[in-house]
């Protein structure tokens, strides 16, 4: 008798209880998810929808925080988020699914009126936009009989900007892309670039009077000034495959590597305030208006972190419809070259303007210098977003 009076007890606790969790244990439970770089606050005005921005290989921050406001106690709260796999979160294995989504779960237990807050260190695998699209909360009672489930929609994206590509700089000469270059006439001699020397034809000022020259041959003579221009860099991203290869797209290590090789040129125009722009004949074509300085490049930047692999236009087309007019130096970035490009690039050196090939597989040409671009990752194709 007294086993059976046991048995009601439990049974009408466990009844009880899960009638409690199932019906309240979600009830007042308020769960938010804060993506943030670390020292920010997660909030930028300026970004739009995009919550927080980080280069390739940095370490932002995702603050979980689920609030218990009710007096009942959860003994077993689960959240798992839905996130892009190129986001490694620290200590947790990702499961991975066939949409190449990672569930990164926790485990929290509350008491009644408690809060509880759970920082994830972050790391960003690759550049590009990704998202933490929901986070699903399941709430359990004591005994695990209850399983009372609710998505809540994010929609938090991360826009991560591509890394420049290791490449060495000590082997660029010591005036690419930097100041200004001289040219054969201007409208005004550049007073600060000095070429020599010449005799005093009586127009000069006092002050440009080039005294030891004059004591050394017996004339007055005066210094003569280059007529020089500012350099201006014009970078071509080609996104096609091969001469053949218009609808085919670029394997995944070639076009980070290529992407790594924009970056690097960017970064170089940056630190040298040289005025640059940057073109892709990508399907969804990319031109940046001319500029300098950090403000242009992260613009730059951020557009190479959408870019989307596919081919919009041959580069022969492409090629031939830039105006390079106020163009000094030209950087081609492709996996190949063909003989139309090869000759478009070969009359601008001829021309006058400086012309650089950056590639994944170009050896060498007649005609200008080659720089290999390095390919640090592989990432599968299949496994590329």
């Amino acid at each position: 008798m007294e086993l059976i009076v046991m048995a009601l007890i439990l049974a009408a606790v466990l009844a009880a209880q899960y009638f409690i969790y199932s019906r309240f244990g979600q009830r007042e439970l308020r769960y938010t998810l804060t993506v943030r770089s670390p020292g920010s606050d997660g909030t930028n005005a300026e970004l739009g929808e995009y919550v927080v921005e980080a280069f390739e290989d940095e370490e932002i921050e995702i603050i979980e925080e689920i609030d218990n406001a009710k007096i009942l106690p959860l003994p077993w709260v689960r959240t798992e988020i839905n996130c892009s796999r190129w986001l490694s979160f620290f200590g947790q294995a990702e499961v991975k699914d066939s949409a190449q989504k990672g569930l990164i779960s926790g485990i929290f237990t509350l008491r009644g009126r408690q809060k509880c807050r759970r920082t994830w260190r972050v790391k960003c695998e690759k550049r590009g936009v990704f998202s933490i699209e929901d986070a699903a909360i399941t709430v359990s009672d004591l005994f695990g009989l209850v399983k009372s489930a609710r998505v809540i929609k994010m929609n938090q994206q991360i826009r991560v900007l591509p890394i420049p590509a290791d490449m060495a700089v000590s082997g660029m000469s010591s005036d690419v892309f930097i100041g200004d270059i001289p040219v054969r006439r201007f409208v005004l001699p550049d007073p600060f670039v000095i070429s020599g020397a010449r005799e005093y034809t009586g127009r000069e000022p006092m002050n440009r009077i080039h005294w030891q020259q004059s004591a050394r041959t017996g004339s007055l003579m005066v210094y003569n000034n280059e007529f020089t221009t500012e350099r201006r860099v014009l970078m071509i991203l080609n996104m096609q495959r091969s001469f053949h290869g218009l609808n085919q797209m670029l394997s995944v290590p070639t076009m980070e590597a290529l992407i790594k090789g924009a970056a690097f040129m960017l970064d170089w125009c940056c630190k040298s305030n040289t005025v640059c722009a940057l073109a892709a004949n990508s399907r969804e074509k990319l031109s940046t208006e001319p500029g300098e300085g950090y403000e242009h490049t992260i613009t730059a930047l951020r557009q190479l972190a959408e870019l989307k692999n596919g081919c919009g236009e041959h580069i022969d087309d492409f090629v031939s419809g830039l105006n390079y007019t106020n163009w000094t130096d030209v950087v081609f970035i492709s996996s190949f070259i063909d003989e139309h490009c090869a000759d478009l690039l070969r009359t601008l050196s001829e021309n006058g303007r400086g012309v650089t090939i950056l590639t994944t597989d170009i050896e060498e040409t007649d005609f200008c210098e080659v720089w290999h671009i390095p390919r640090t990752k592989h990432y599968l194709p299949e496994a590329a977003e």
